[in-house]
C-alpha cells in the first residue's frame, strides 16, 4: 500500500505542477507562453510514464502472485476446498447475520 501512496503523491505533484505552468502560460505571451507550456507537457508526460511504469509492475506482481496460487492449489487440491468452504461457510453466515 506504500507503493501505491508514493505514486499517487508523485501523480498527484506533477498534476498540480502541469496545472502551475499551465496557468503561468495563459497569463504569459510569445516564447515564455511556449517555454511554459513544454514544461506542463513534459510533466503530464512523466505522470503518464509512472503510471504506465506502476501498472506494469503490479501486473507482473499479480501474475506471479496468480501463478504461485495455482501452484499451491494443484499440489494441495482438498486444502484449497477446504479454505473456500470454510470461507464460504463464514460468508454465509455473516451476509445471513444482517
Amino acid at each position: 500500500e506504500n507503493k501505491i501512496e508514493a505514486v499517487f503523491v508523485k501523480m498527484l505533484t506533477l498534476l498540480e505542477q502541469a496545472d502551475e505552468f499551465l496557468k503561468q502560460a495563459s497569463a504569459a505571451t510569445g516564447e515564455e507562453a511556449k517555454e511554459l507550456q513544454a514544461k506542463a507537457k513534459e510533466c503530464l508526460a512523466r505522470a503518464s510514464r509512472n503510471m504506465k511504469s506502476f501498472y506494469d509492475k503490479t501486473s507482473e506482481e499479480g501474475r506471479e502472485i496468480a501463478g504461485e496460487v495455482n501452484d499451491c492449489v494443484r499440489s494441495n487440491p482438498w486444502r484449497a476446498v477446504g479454505i473456500a468452504a470454510v470461507g464460504g461457510l463464514l460468508l454465509g453466515l455473516l451476509v445471513a447475520r444482517k
